[in-house]
């Protein structure tokens, strides 16, 4: 009788710690619904791969992405770099891949075929309603950058001249026709969204003679050593902030809005719930002045896109350390 009064004692025991450890193992409903914190792994659900075009601003973002996913437990692959426009819109579209930034005006006119818009919440909508439609393709939020065609000044010289806009550069035009020497590429000077179109809208015309026509790259130079007064370029190339340059305020919103923003399947959105919102916590913090730095850190600084894209992250508390 001792020895099964023992026994029966000995089971209770065993059975309170095999009850303890199995709820010691089960998080609440709401605990579960959190999903994983930083460092760990989600091991549910597809790999994401993300991403890019090959050139600098195209692999910081894309670089933005992977490390927050990452970091942040999701399971995701390295694409970034992988071509351009041609390449990686149909690769997403067909399900080669996953998450991508994108520009709206390059959706808006080279998929779409619509006529340039200036209004930044008009293109987005626009490319936002057609992707989703289309190609069940979901826009996230969109970055304030707008990486555009814009017209540089030396920043001294623009305030030595009182220019902050193009109406201030068209009213000194029209008042000195021949005091302002410009750079541009030869498909600039003729296109109609480039100079033809600008100087229409505003009123005003370069004088032909003060034109220096050469390859895009090379304006930004040009400009910095003081062969010409005003140059066209890319309103987050990295050289503006290197070389003290201003881009003129596009007062009347002639040049198109390309304002980058993720774009992600549905189909992955749908298998994380979360993952939108972890997302949209990138575009706030991507103005023009900010990506410009980040393409200089890359362009002139020479760091590589991912240290710095890990950078950015960690200065704003997006990730740790």
């Amino acid at each position: 009788m001792k020895s099964w009064k023992k026994f029966r004692k000995t089971i209770s025991i065993v059975l309170v710690f095999a009850l303890l450890f199995a709820f010691a193992g089960c998080g609440s409903p709401a605990e579960e619904a959190e999903g994983a914190g930083e460092g760990e792994e989600i091991t549910e659900g597809p790999t994401i791969r993300i991403a890019s075009k090959a050139w600098t601003e195209q692999l910081i973002l894309g670089s933005m992405l992977l490390q927050l996913l990452e970091a942040n437990g999701y399971p995701v692959e390295d694409r970034t770099g992988l071509g351009e426009t041609p390449v990686i819109t149909p690769a997403l579209h067909a399900g080669e891949v996953d998450i991508y930034w994108e520009y709206t005006g390059t959706t808006l006119m080279t998929l779409m075929g619509h006529e340039q818009v200036a209004e930044p919440d008009e293109a987005y909508n626009l490319v936002k309603e057609w992707d989703k439609n289309e190609n069940d393709i979901v826009w996230l939020d969109y970055a304030p950058a707008n990486n555009t065609y814009t017209l540089m000044m030396r920043g001294e010289h623009a305030q030595e001249l009182g220019i902050e806009s193009i109406s201030d550069l068209a009213a000194y035009i029209n008042e000195k026709p021949d005091a302002i020497t410009l750079a541009t590429d030869v498909e600039f000077l003729e296109r109609v969204d480039g100079i033809p179109g600008l100087e229409e809208m505003y009123g005003f015309e370069f004088n032909r003679d003060k034109v220096i026509t050469m390859a895009i790259g090379l304006t930004y130079g040009a400009l910095r050593d003081e062969k010409v007064d005003v140059a066209m370029g890319f309103g987050t190339d990295g050289r503006i902030p290197a070389f003290g340059f201003i881009n003129l305020e596009d007062d009347k919103g002639f040049f198109p809005v390309y304002n980058p923003a993720p774009l992600v399947r549905q189909e992955i959105l749908d298998a994380y719930p979360d993952l939108a919102e972890l997302i949209n916590q990138l575009p706030p913090l991507l103005d023009n002045e900010t990506l410009a730095n980040l393409n200089k850190t890359v362009d002139v600084d020479q760091n590589e896109p991912e240290d710095v894209a890990r950078q950015f992250l960690i200065d704003n508390g997006l990730i740790e350390e």
